[in-house]
């Protein structure tokens, strides 16, 4: 199955689309690159949860024109968009309802925008209001936020980490660890000798192999979400997404 690819996009002359992937990804810029069609290069990132990891493939987009003549084969392999702007620059927000069309029109799901930090007044520049008022199809994110956030919830690039984490792709592979000491991979339970093999199973493991069996229905749910969803509004479908997105940090914090 082919990657999802992420463009990546900067309308801020002083932060380069490449640095953007640096921060995300976190290694050096000539590691992980593959070639995408008409010359375009593609900067690979894995990503890693308790419960599933997955290959993306981060795309530089160096223009707003060049993001309107991207190549078919791209177009068809994304997923997400991210798009960095300058707060204090209101005539970007001219721009934002061009983005939203793009995003609606080529179907994107995981759709981002991206700046340092949003203004509190829009005497300065842009605030969190103005943005998603102008576009209700993109997230907002503040990479180098000042405020305080609460304890334990993420912020910046970690947050877009996050972001891109609890998102469901279309190449997602299930692996979790069951009570045998095992794994669930690709929905199927792969057992390790132990006394489940036998029906000798404590109590604990007995609680742990209920959850493998819900987390199965789960999965099973996930890997037929894009057929089951291609004929929904992309609102359904975003609604829909949230409610993996939910379980799986539910998921997540039990276990933690």
């Amino acid at each position: 199955m082919d990657k999802p690819i992420v463009l990546v996009l900067s309308v801020d002359p002083a932060v380069q689309p490449e640095s953007l992937i640096a921060k995300i990804r976190k290694v050096p810029d000539d590691q992980g690159l593959e070639s995408l069609a008409d010359g375009h290069t593609g900067y690979n990132y894995h990503i890693q949860t308790k419960y599933y990891d997955t290959d993306i493939v981060f795309c530089v987009c160096k223009s707003t024109t060049e993001l309107d003549t991207m190549p078919a084969p791209i177009l068809k392999q994304t997923e997400g968009i991210l798009i960095y702007f300058d707060s204090k620059d209101r005539n970007f927000l001219k721009l934002l309802p061009e983005y939203a069309s793009f995003v609606t029109d080529a179907d994107i799901e995981f759709g981002i925008l991206l700046c340092g930090e949003l203004q509190d007044e829009s005497e300065k520049g842009i605030t969190y209001r103005e943005a998603k008022q102008f576009c209700d199809a993109l997230d907002v994110i503040e990479l180098e936020p000042s405020g305080e956030t609460d304890e334990g919830e993420a912020a910046g690039v970690d947050e877009l980490i996050q972001a891109m984490h609890n998102f469901i792709w279309s190449n997602v592979n299930m692996t979790r660890k069951d009570s045998s000491g095992g794994g669930v991979v690709g929905g199927e339970p792969v057992l390790q000798g132990s006394s489940a093999e036998e029906g000798e199973m404590t109590e604990d493991e007995r609680r742990a192999d209920e959850e493998v069996k819900d987390f199965e229905k789960l999965l099973t749910q996930l890997m037929q979400f894009r057929t089951n969803t291609s004929s929904w509004t992309r609102n359904e479908r975003l609604a829909y997404a949230q409610e993996f997105a939910e379980i799986f940090d539910e998921m997540i914090a039990d276990d933690d």
